[in-house]
């Protein structure tokens, strides 16, 4: 069994204001129980987990627990902003427990009960469990420019701009594969402005159906995304040149978003774009290219 997916739904993030050590808790509902998952730049990989061996009924705003043996406690008050957060665990009796567990859970700890600011995910105000559920939308528009490779059947010396408009839409909650942590989106991308300007002047307009990506699980301030795409280009002339003027497209790549509002975004991207004939004629010439973006997107729960 080489791939895990584990599903998890998030339902609250908290974190310290103005904390020079940035820690971040997040509750998140497994299929049969509870875990939180912590953050800070006092460890030396993204986050650890803990297990809370709750079943996951119950209110989204509140958690407590306590296990029989002292070595974890947990009690969390979940509003909308102010809210407070007391844990305690201790790996020496829990690790009898779960032998996996992982040492550093102790960076976990509170000390004490802790004033927190939470919200439901990161990007999106606390509202209640069917928001959570609702897939998020995103519209995107964006601008760049690209220069062919040699590359297979692809000369390089081709160089073009493009102008692309597109909509996704997350399918699933968070889930974890091989270890990485994110949400599965399916969006369609219009290229309303195709335009090469070397070698010769050429113009085309281009339709993918099938974009699909990877959204890694966000920060604070910034989130990743991966996505591969699949479609078709027309022009005014064939490109290349020996061939015709309707080829399919594919591209892989990805980005960076900036948030620069709880919606709102500046997005950089890169992807590494081809098309050609799909083997039409008795030939296959392409144009395989590096493609850089930018542009802004809007996201939302509705």
């Amino acid at each position: 069994m080489f791939a895990q997916v584990v599903t998890a739904e998030t339902v609250a993030t908290c974190r310290v204001p103005n904390d020079p050590q940035q820690r971040v808790w997040t509750l998140e509902r497994l299929p049969s129980s509870w875990q939180i998952a912590f953050s800070s730049n006092a460890l030396d990989r993204p986050r650890v987990e803990l297990p809370v061996p709750l079943p996951p009924d119950g209110s989204a705003r509140t958690l407590s627990y306590a296990s029989a043996n002292g070595g974890r406690r947990i009690d969390w008050k979940i509003n909308n902003g102010a809210s407070t957060l007391d844990l305690h665990v201790n790996h020496g009796l829990e690790v009898n427990i779960e032998r996996d567990l992982d040492p550093a859970v102790e960076l976990m700890n509170t000390d004490g009960p802790l004033a927190v600011v939470c919200s439901t995910g990161v990007l999106q105000g606390f509202d209640d469990r069917s928001t959570v559920e609702r897939g998020t939308s995103e519209w995107a528009a964006a601008a760049g420019i690209a220069k062919s490779v040699n590359l297979f059947q692809s000369t390089g010396g081709r160089a073009y701009a493009v102008q692309t408009i597109g909509y996704a839409r997350e399918l699933t909650r968070e889930l974890k594969f091989i270890g990485i942590r994110g949400r599965f989106a399916w969006g369609v991308e219009a290229m309303p402005l195709f335009a090469q300007f070397s070698p010769s002047t050429i113009y085309g307009v281009g339709f993918a159906p099938v974009v699909w990506r990877w959204n890694f699980l966000p920060l604070r301030s910034w989130s990743v995304f991966g996505e591969l795409a699949m479609g078709g280009l027309w022009t005014s002339d064939p490109i290349p040149e020996e061939t015709q003027s309707v080829n399919f497209t594919a591209h892989w790549g990805g980005g960076v978003r900036w948030h620069t509002s709880p919606r709102d975004s500046v997005v950089l991207s890169y992807r590494f774009q081809h098309f050609s004939n799909g083997n039409q004629l008795s030939t296959n010439p392409g144009v395989n290219s590096h493609v850089l973006l930018a542009g802004w997107s809007r996201r939302s729960t509705r």
